[in-house]
């Protein structure tokens, strides 16, 4: 009857390790792909705002909404990029991870440039609006060119 049960509860042990590293697993498949979406989304919404700062739209009354999402996603760049998920279909590069203090700076300053952007647009000041855009644009690009893989052509 030991035996038995020491048998049982081994299979079980082993059941619930395998388990749990089959979740990890799935847990950053799953982390890779919220952050493709939520870096899908802040290029949505910059395209949008892009399309009314350059008068292409008229729904300027859209800016703000476009820019305060991508000011709040901004705001959870850093955490969407934990140890781990550095693997997969991703165009993330491995600097993001061998360099955390040079992610962190630019992606800072991303962030940074996103809050003066939504600043001047809160504010009204559409005279504003085309220096903010491009601040916002070039500092999302600082960052792409040493953390993201270029697009292929």
């Amino acid at each position: 009857m030991r035996i038995r049960l020491f048998w049982t509860s081994l299979s079980g042990l082993m059941l619930a390790v395998f388990v749990s590293a089959g979740a990890v697993a799935a847990e950053a498949e799953d982390i890779i792909k919220y952050r493709q979406g939520v870096m899908k989304s802040v290029g949505g919404h910059t395209v949008a705002a892009a399309q009314i700062v350059r008068g292409k739209v008229d729904y300027g009354d859209h800016l703000a909404y476009h820019v305060e999402s991508i000011t709040q996603s901004m705001k959870t760049v850093l955490s969407l990029f934990p140890d781990g998920s550095d693997f997969g279909e991703t165009r993330a590069l491995p600097e993001i991870w061998s360099q955390p203090d040079q992610f962190k700076q630019v992606a800072e300053q991303a962030g940074a440039a996103a809050e003066a952007f939504l600043t001047v647009v809160q504010a009204g000041d559409k005279g504003a609006w085309g220096g903010k855009f491009k601040a916002m644009v070039d500092s999302c690009k600082a960052c792409h060119k040493d953390f993201r893989q270029k697009d292929e052509q």
